[in-house]
């Protein structure tokens, strides 16, 4: 295992685990441990656009809102 892992305990629903040994068979993936890797970096991945476009969305309609004459008050 390389240096710059860390082992996580995870625990995850058999019918998961199922489909992921159903592809690790099937070639998509060498192991668990790769489809997981992979699934991870999936998640971290989307939640960080999804963020920005929510972030851009914000700014957008805050600046829609200032254009309109709409000012959003801290209380």
């Amino acid at each position: 295992m390389s240096g710059d892992r860390e082992v996580v305990p995870v625990s995850i629903p058999s019918g998961l685990v199922r489909e992921i040994d159903k592809m690790v068979k099937e070639g998509i993936f060498s192991s668990r441990s790769e489809a997981i890797r992979f699934g991870t970096r999936v998640v971290v991945v989307l939640e960080k656009r999804l963020h920005e476009r929510s972030m851009d969305y914000a700014y957008e309609d805050a600046l829609e809102g200032f254009r309109r004459g709409k000012h959003v008050s801290g209380h």
